[in-house]
């Protein structure tokens, strides 16, 4: 590791520019590529992206882990989305380098922002960082540094001196983490950590945190995760993770935590070990995942409730075998499914299940099915998207191969618009069924009366 030069007064910016939209854009989700709900412009479509807007909040996680890395070295850190206050820090004269995070459904706005800061001060050093950036630095050319690979490693072996990377060049290759107990504890600035929610799943304010990184499954044809973190699973030990949490409510008063792992408890043993830590230490707080199912069994769900287990994202995509086979998706097996989801709802664990319309294969007809499966299990919330093949999947290469892909606008890849030539369907008739999906689902009194009671809570 180089030696760490801790240099008086310096400051950067850390900046997650988002754009000023009535709709929810949150640039940690979809392995880091960011989605960006646009689902509609009727009323109610309109409504509901509001609403999402309204109730998740999610951090950028690796810039909380950077910027904890940075204060480490003696780099004080301010932070921003707005582009106004971005320009207003900025104009201060004292910052002598940002890091702004890439994705792909802001893509534009992040460049206009380089831009403007380069014409504000030429001096001042541009890192950008990011899954994106990572697989397409080209699309970010008048940055000064773009870090390939996971940030953090670099960060971290980093001498904290900028003439070091005098001769390093534009792209700076990062290695990935092989234990995840080497980060630190994530520094985020209290005025936006008040408004983290994962709502209405978890209570707010909500602290987000990972216990793994890397996804095995072959849905890493078309999946952001698996293909940016890779296969293997890198994680957090049981205790380390508790020992973050407690610190985090202590900072930040969070009042229940949401996991971003991709699948939750893919290590042998995991579920458990934490588990019984987080009963062990004491913590009293709630906490959500996203998983398999099919990793789920009764006696799991029993003690993840009683270490205070509130709510799991499930991804579904499609109950048809066929359409997921030519996607290349492992299904879980019906049966398992519905009794899983039934028993949880017995324990009032929440459950939020996912679905994507447009898949290949996909038909009108299987599309409804889709929805009216979701409309028959007992699940608290349901999200609904469209089949987006990401730039840096094979899912994407092969439509390219193709000639099926429909735009180069990089904000349209938001999971809420067709982006390619689909054999069966077109941009108009899916728009309706996201539509019909939603309506379907949350003009329901149940569900309703579900939003509705949590709104009373709060």
């Amino acid at each position: 590791m180089m030696t760490i030069k801790k240099l008086k007064n310096r400051k950067w910016l850390i900046c997650n520019p988002l754009p000023n939209t009535s709709t929810s854009c949150n640039k940690d989700l979809n392995g880091g590529y960011g989605t960006w709900d646009k689902i509609g412009n009727d009323l109610l479509s309109k409504f509901i992206a509001r609403s999402k807007k309204n109730n998740i909040e999610i951090p950028v996680l690796c810039l909380g882990y950077i910027r904890a890395i940075l204060q480490d070295k003696g780099i004080n850190c301010s932070y921003s989305e707005k582009i106004i206050d971005t320009h207003k820090i900025i104009q201060k004269g004292d910052i002598e380098a940002v890091v702004i995070y890439g994705s792909i459904v802001c893509c534009d706005l992040e460049n206009q922002l380089i831009s403007q800061i380069k014409k504000l001060n030429s001096s001042i050093k541009i890192f950008v960082v990011g899954t994106y950036p990572t697989k397409f630095p080209e699309n970010f050319k008048k940055s000064d540094y773009i870090i390939i690979g996971e940030p953090e490693s670099f960060f971290m072996n980093w001498s904290g001196d900028l003439e070091d990377l005098s001769s390093t060049g534009k792209h700076i290759f990062s290695e990935n983490l092989q234990s995840l107990d080497v980060l630190p504890i994530p520094i985020f600035t209290k005025e936006f950590s008040k408004r983290f929610s994962y709502s209405p799943m978890l209570k707010r304010p909500t602290g987000f945190i990972e216990a793994t990184r890397g996804c095995p499954y072959s849905c890493g044809y078309y999946c952001t995760y698996g293909e940016n973190q890779g296969k293997v699973i890198r994680s957090h030990s049981p205790k380390r993770l508790v020992y973050i949490m407690q610190q985090l409510i202590s900072k930040y008063g969070f009042k229940s935590f949401q996991f971003r792992d991709p699948v939750f408890g893919l290590k042998e043993s995991f579920i458990e070990e934490f588990c019984l830590a987080k009963i062990k230490s004491g913590l009293e707080c709630e906490w959500g995942m996203e998983t398999r199912i099919d990793l789920l069994d009764e006696s799991k769900l029993r003690l993840m409730k009683k270490s205070g287990l509130k709510s799991i994202n499930i991804g579904i995509e499609t109950p048809n075998i066929e359409v997921a086979a030519a996607n290349k998706r492992k299904i879980c097996p019906d049966d398992h499914q519905k009794n899983i989801i039934e028993f949880a709802y017995k324990n009032k664990i929440r459950i939020n299940a996912f679905y994507i319309m447009g898949l290949e294969e996909d038909t009108l007809d299987t599309c409804n099915q889709t929805i009216n499966y979701s409309l028959n299990l007992n699940t608290y919330m349901a999200r609904y998207s469209v089949c987006t093949p990401y730039p840096g999947t094979r899912y994407y290469d092969d439509l390219k191969k193709e000639n099926r892909l429909s735009t180069k606008d990089l904000s349209k890849f938001n999971q809420q618009e067709l982006v390619y030539k689909h054999k069966n369907l077109d941009t108009k008739i899916i728009k309706k069924l996201i539509q019909k999906a939603y309506i379907k689902y949350y003009l329901r009194p149940k569900v309703i009366w579900n939003i509705l009671k949590e709104n009373i809570k709060r």
